[in-house]
């Protein structure tokens, strides 16, 4: 237990920035002017302006970028702007995958600057999931349809897993049931693993329309392994631990847990979708443990 302890607290220190103090203006990071940040600098839907010197690294997810001092790597926006005033350097490469790249005259730009309208949809899908501006009627319409949607998915594919691999599925269970604590740990840093390849990838991916379909499928894989994991969890749950279980008390169990995370969707989706990550993580631990639920660890014996 020790052991994974210390795992996820090398990725906890892994993923904080070295010595990043910003100040916030007007709702944007801000790297003012005479500050030097040696390491990276990145944010979800918050905007950067960069004054000072940064030594990596400037990436933000759906925030708008604004470069006036020096960057020594890339400048990476998945949904928003990236702007390069004159007084500018980029040692690496810029990507902004939403098509939106200005540089300046007299900006500095070393490495290649790659924009692209195939990264329109992924912005707008997460500007759905977490909008810059004032809601709407017809936003919190999209939310409440979007919260439905996912509901429905999710019920039928964890009934599908229940109906196809109910022997899998048991033995994941009950390796949850035994080994609840090892499932926990390894399912948080397996989403912790996954989080910190699909961003990046999905940037890359999404700049060139040929990689548009990948990205989807890698996503459609994604959200298949969670689901399992969900399924694996309402199994433990209404089974105890025991590998005999009544389907209804198991549909139940699906149910309570599948419309809490369509509400949790319809009233804050970005934060309804980080819910069903966190929740299915120690079912996929489990999974994991078991191999896909066709071994039993001997610890959980």
């Amino acid at each position: 237990m020790k052991r994974y302890i210390l795992l996820i607290l090398l990725f906890v220190l892994w993923l904080v920035p070295g010595a990043v103090v910003a100040r916030a203006q007007s709702d944007a990071l801000v790297i003012p002017a005479g500050q030097h940040v040696a390491g990276n600098v990145a944010t979800i839907a918050q905007d950067i302006r960069v004054d000072g010197t940064v030594d990596g690294d400037v990436t933000s997810w759906n925030g708008a970028i604004t470069i006036a001092g020096r960057v020594g790597g890339d400048v990476v926006s998945y949904g928003g702007a990236v702007t390069v005033m004159p007084t500018g350097q980029v040692a690496g490469h810029i990507l902004a995958s939403a098509g939106m790249l200005h540089q300046s005259p007299g900006a500095v730009v070393a490495g290649q600057k790659i924009s692209g309208g195939a990264g329109e949809a992924l912005a707008s899908l997460f500007d759905l999931l977490n909008p810059t501006g004032p809601s709407s009627p017809d936003d919190a319409l999209g939310h409440a349809l979007f919260g439905v949607a996912l509901a429905v998915l999710l019920t039928a594919f964890c009934l599908l897993y229940t109906a196809f691999w109910p022997g899998r599925v048991a033995l994941a269970g009950n390796t949850l049931w035994h080994l609840p604590g090892r499932a926990l740990t390894l399912g948080l840093l397996t989403t912790l693993a996954l989080a910190l390849a699909l961003l990046p990838l999905a940037g890359l991916l999404v700049a060139s329309v040929v990689g548009v379909p990948l990205l989807l499928a890698l996503l459609a894989l994604a959200l298949a392994l969670y689901v399992y994991g969900l399924v694996v969890l309402t199994r433990m749950l209404s089974a105890r631990g025991a590998m005999p279980t009544n389907g209804g008390r198991m549909v139940a169990c699906t149910l309570a847990l599948v419309l809490l995370i369509a509400l949790v969707v319809a009233l804050a989706p970005l934060w309804g979708l980080a819910l069903f990550f966190l929740v299915a993580s120690p079912g996929l631990g489990a999974v994991v443990l078991s191999r896909g639920g066709m071994a039993q660890p001997v610890a959980a014996r």
